[in-house]
């Protein structure tokens, strides 16, 4: 009736879990630390059971495993292919370490100690494993009713340092799409320039397919963003001719930007980056270094943030203001009217 499983952890730790099962009754579960705990428990329910007491009503028990794969299958979809990527390896991680323990013997002393093996890692890194674990308990709490408490929700992050506006110099641009064009991958300088001309998310470029674009009315429409929202944006200057081009070219796919899908669609462009980001002599800069480059023209240009931050296609406000120190000409035209009024 009743069956004891051994669980060792990563760190070797040994743990034990009693399952009691009985026809027409929700099944018992509990883990002990030691096999002796666990053995006397088992004794005692089936104890009660000979003595014709009844199980408690409970609502049944679930695993971490379990709201894991629930939130896989049904919360996963609802992200970006590259949001999803990125997360499969948390997935994997917190799977490791607490799938096997139930949703109410999850303590805050536990995630936090499982915390600590990722001190090494960049702080954005360890944010991203406890939201996204916080996130999965959430929707087991509000979603599924599984468990009443959130206890990651308890824990602290680390601080994150402020964000890095690193945008390319006129000259920096022109070397970046020289190397670009001579690349030996035939769409990079495509992808390089339209990320330059929209503002985009590498992701959200690299899914862009034909029903994403109206040459007609040369307009481009991304339905639903890393922020799910809807986004509108004109095709100009030289992107309406790099988008044309593109979407008269017979391929085996929907997306403009051919890639393979296995390893995310991003590994069919990385290195040809990279490389040609080195042939520029360029330090310092990423893909999304582009977003940030966009976006500093604009400012520069004397765009104002709020139209800046719609473009970006900015959740919030405040995100967008990582640029305000830019806004050099507005502020000395400010000043300069401050002066006036002073001085008259």
């Amino acid at each position: 009736m009743a069956t004891i499983n051994t669980h060792r952890a990563t760190d070797g730790t040994l743990s034990y879990r009693v399952r009691i099962r009985r026809k027409g009754q929700q099944t018992q579960t509990a883990s002990f630390s030691t096999l002796k705990e666990a053995r006397s428990w088992a004794t005692m329910i089936e104890g009660n059971i000979l003595a014709g007491r009844h199980f408690p009503h409970k609502k049944p028990q679930h695993t971490l495993s379990e709201l894991l794969d629930r939130y896989v299958e049904e919360i996963m979809p609802r992200k970006t292919p590259e949001t999803q990527l990125s997360h499969h390896s948390v997935i994997v991680f917190w799977r490791e370490r607490l799938g096997h323990k139930l949703l109410t013997e999850i303590t805050r002393a536990e995630v936090i100690k499982y915390k600590n093996e990722l001190r090494d890692r960049a702080p954005a890194t360890i944010h991203k494993y406890l939201s996204v674990l916080s996130h999965v308990i959430s929707t087991g709490v509000r979603e599924y009713e599984w468990l009443e408490t959130n206890v990651v929700s308890t824990i602290t992050r680390p601080t994150l340092p402020p964000g890095k506006v690193r945008f390319l110099s006129d000259e920096e641009r022109c070397r970046l799409l020289a190397e670009c064009r001579n690349s030996k991958n035939p769409y990079l300088y495509a992808l390089v320039s339209l990320a330059l001309y929209t503002g985009l998310r590498r992701g959200a470029l690299l899914h862009l397919t034909r029903e994403n674009i109206d040459l007609k009315n040369r307009i481009l429409c991304i339905e639903k963003t890393k922020n799910k929202s809807t986004l509108v944006l004109p095709i100009v200057g030289e992107a309406y001719n790099i988008i044309n081009d593109l979407c008269s070219q017979k391929t085996t796919t929907c997306y403009i930007f051919p890639g393979r899908e296995k390893r995310g669609r991003w590994g069919s462009y990385r290195s040809a980056f990279e490389e040609a980001v080195k042939r520029a002599d360029i330090p310092n800069f990423s893909f999304h270094s582009i977003r940030h480059s966009s976006a500093s023209y604009m400012i520069q240009a004397g765009v104002s943030l709020y139209t800046v931050g719609t473009i970006l296609n900015h959740k919030r406000t405040a995100t967008t203001t990582i640029y305000a120190h830019l806004q050099t000409k507005q502020l000395k035209e400010a000043l300069e009217i401050l002066a006036q009024r002073l001085e008259g």
